[in-house]
């Protein structure tokens, strides 16, 4: 019963914060160790994608734009 209404109420999130939801939910059952993998591929990721802005190889967009597009 308390997982559908949380659910309910878990629909009614932007689709940013859902996502955030999920990630912790799926957090949740993974072992310590997987976590800290999991922090570690992410760093590299976010370096690697850093190395693509900084190289112009990448296309940026506004926060704006990203929203609108989250919304429809």
């Amino acid at each position: 019963m308390q997982s559908e209404v949380l659910f309910k109420e878990a629909l009614q999130l932007s689709p940013l914060d859902k996502a955030k939801l999920m990630e912790l939910l799926f957090d949740s059952f993974n072992a310590k160790t997987d976590h800290i993998v999991h922090e570690q591929q992410w760093a590299t990721h976010a370096e690697e994608v850093c190395d693509l802005i900084d190289q112009n190889k990448m296309p940026l967009h506004s926060v704006e734009s990203v929203l609108e597009a989250l919304n429809q």
